[in-house]
């Protein structure tokens, strides 16, 4: 729908579909990084950072919906927040989840537990397809992209509760990983908000990172000692 987006904010037919190749060219280019950043950042780092960005986006493109269409203005900040959403999702939610549902199952189910991934995203797809204009009819533009950047910040938080980091793991290690008790993770998760803004918000340096496993001397996965207690 970028087409029908860019001409509802009063772009003439050649420069939406102009803008919607631009938006394109830029989903495919900026996938290209994922290739590095998904095994330097890892898979769950490089969804906590797009997803709220992604958030911002969204809520900025919806926002400049309020700019008068007969502004410069408007067709400047609308374009530069769906391009913007096209930077930060196509080297972090466009690639990753396909990466993470590969290793997330084990070999036995693999085969199957893709195939039922793939299907889960493409249906909502469809989803979203469907829903699309009448949820830009009944809450307009604003509304819309507001509703779509509310998810994203529940996508934050399902990340950063839920998802076990898998970067770097053999096969048996993402067993043990998979292995450690979902409230444990999601207590590590919590405890990683407070690490974060101390570090990168105060910069205090003498701050350690929370521990959530350790690698013991036999080559087995244990709960780090900041996790034991949960």
């Amino acid at each position: 729908y970028s087409s029908s987006i860019f001409r509802s904010a009063k772009f003439s037919d050649v420069s939406a579909l102009s803008a919607s190749l631009g938006f394109g060219v830029i989903n495919f280019l900026f996938a290209f990084p994922a290739v590095y950043t998904i095994d330097i950042f890892g898979r769950r780092n490089l969804l906590l950072t797009t997803f709220p960005l992604m958030a911002i986006s969204l809520l900025f493109t919806g926002f400049a919906f309020y700019v008068p269409s007969d502004s410069t203005a408007s067709v400047a900040c609308i374009t530069l927040g769906i391009y913007l959403f096209g930077v930060v999702y196509s080297p972090g939610e466009g690639p990753v989840p396909f990466t993470y549902s590969a290793e997330a199952y084990p070999l036995y189910v693999r085969t199957i537990g893709m195939s039922l991934a793939t299907s889960t995203t493409w249906f909502f797809n469809f989803v979203l397809s469907i829903t699309w204009p009448s949820l830009l009819a009944r809450f307009k533009p604003q509304g819309a992209f507001g509703w779509y950047a509310a998810w994203n910040l529940v996508g934050w938080w399902l990340v950063l509760l839920f998802m076990p980091e898998t970067k770097g793991k053999t096969l048996e290690e993402l067993d043990q990983v998979f292995s450690i008790p979902t409230n444990i993770h999601a207590a590590y998760g919590l405890r990683q908000i407070p690490y974060f803004f101390k570090r990168y918000i105060l910069r205090w340096r003498e701050v350690e990172p929370v521990g959530l496993y350790e690698m013991a001397h036999d080559g087995e996965i244990v709960l780090g000692q900041d996790m034991q207690l949960v």
